[in-house]
């Protein structure tokens, strides 16, 4: 089996460009950045999906990822960011290790983040009744 790239990264057995690590996550710029800044966080230990992150991972993940992104506003004078992910391959997550990306974002940069969704027009009630337990 082939080891996981991101592990790899974390732990150093890779060459990348890491720029933030603390002792539950590590941040990198990507080969391929979408916007200026663009980051990855990950934590250090494998998850694959979002499914699978325990609480401390993810306080862990998105406390670090909240700190790389006060540091991009502050060093790229970035007005706010995106933080987006994906949780698992149904949800276009590439990568079989959890990760989140964030994109500085500056007013006017012409950057459409938010993806365009089709609408839901569904049983929405029976789909608050299916996630709280209730009956209304």
């Amino acid at each position: 089996m082939k080891p996981c790239a991101l592990c790899e990264l974390g732990a150093g057995r890779e060459a990348g460009r890491i720029v933030y690590r603390d002792q539950h996550a590590f941040a990198f710029f990507p080969l391929h950045q979408d916007v200026r800044g663009h980051t990855v966080v990950a934590p250090l230990v494998h998850v694959a999906t979002w499914s699978e992150l325990g609480a401390e991972v993810v306080s862990g993940l998105f406390l670090a990822a909240q700190r790389v992104s006060e540091r991009l506003c502050s060093r790229l004078s970035a007005a706010a960011v995106n933080v987006l992910f994906a949780g698992g391959p149904t949800a276009q997550q590439s990568v079989p290790h959890f990760h989140v990306h964030v994109l500085p974002r500056w007013p006017g940069d012409g950057v459409d983040a938010w993806p365009k969704l089709p609408g839901y027009h569904g049983d929405r009630e029976g789909d608050f009744r299916a996630v709280t337990g209730s009956e209304g």
